[in-house]
């Protein structure tokens, strides 16, 4: 089964500065709900942990993430693959940020997912599923809108 989301945000940034942010991977994954345990393995590889509260399941996942594409100050793509802790299931996802300079020195992020489940996992349901991901767009969105807007004393001092 297969899980496509999306959303856009405007930030009071241009695009440098808001690129810079997305590029730390530290600073990234703080803004992705559910993500723990960010560790580099290599150059542009990653472990982590991701757990997400799925109707009456909580669900984690020790993924790799892997960037697989960067233009800067434009585009930012991964690949992440993982396993379910304690449930059959495995998840493979691209995640792709897209950002465009705007009027008044401020910027414009798209962001996508494609997600697929398998095993255990894609049986669940898709309306539950669909329901949970578009939330965690959402909350992804405004937890970058955050980042970036709250972030820019950080990166300057």
């Amino acid at each position: 089964m297969a899980l496509d989301t999306s959303g856009e945000i405007t930030v009071a940034a241009d695009r440098s500065t808001a690129f810079a942010i997305v590029r730390d991977p530290v600073r990234l994954a703080r803004c992705i709900p559910g993500c723990t345990n960010l560790c580099e393995v290599a150059p542009d590889r990653y472990t982590a942990v991701l757990t997400s509260r799925v109707a009456f399941m909580t669900l984690s996942f020790n993924v790799t993430i892997d960037v697989a594409k960067i233009e800067p100050p434009a585009t930012l793509e991964a690949k992440i693959t993982g396993d379910a802790v304690g449930l059959s299931g495995h998840v493979v996802a691209t995640a792709r940020l897209d950002l465009a300079e705007t009027a008044n020195r401020h910027t414009t992020i798209r962001y996508t997912t494609e997600v697929g489940l398998t095993g255990k996992l894609g049986s669940l349901g898709q309306p539950f599923l669909r329901a949970t991901s578009a939330k965690m767009a959402r909350e992804f969105g405004d937890n970058l809108k955050d980042e970036i807007e709250g972030g820019r004393a950080e990166s300057s001092a």
